[in-house]
């Protein structure tokens, strides 16, 4: 059985992923080995897991990044983008992705959704990952 997870993390709102990336690794069964990515932003997640997954011993991820809603509709396509893409990656590349980019109206929420371990997702998504493959 494997036991590598890769945390790849949009580094763009460092405060708030980084508070994700703790909770991954703060929740995680101890008999996963994780290693942290940090890109530029959510738009490049996609490249780094795929880039990764040609690597036999990953076949676990967690995609960490946070999209704010503005007042254009970029945040729409990026959104979207980005879900898409890590959906294909799952089934092309039959990998796991466990998906903790944070789309929100505004900071607010995206704090929210990272500080305490009970909202974190970062830890839910740690948790979902212990589940499935513990």
């Amino acid at each position: 059985m494997k036991n590598k997870v890769a945390i790849v993390a949009a580094n763009y709102y460092e405060n708030i992923t980084n508070d994700l990336v703790d909770g991954v690794k703060n929740n995680l069964n101890e008999s996963f080995d994780t290693s942290t990515y940090f890109v530029d932003g959510a738009w490049e997640i996609i490249y780094k897991i795929n880039d990764l997954s040609v690597n036999d011993s990953i076949d676990k991820f967690v995609a960490i990044g946070v999209i704010i809603k503005g007042d254009t509709d970029h945040y729409e396509y990026i959104s979207q983008g980005v879900i898409n893409g890590l959906i294909k990656l799952t089934i092309d590349k039959n990998i796991y992705i466990s998906n903790c980019v944070l789309n929100v109206h505004d900071m607010e929420h995206a704090m929210n959704r990272s500080k305490d371990d009970m909202n974190n997702k970062g830890s839910q998504s740690a948790i979902a990952i212990n589940n499935l493959f513990s």
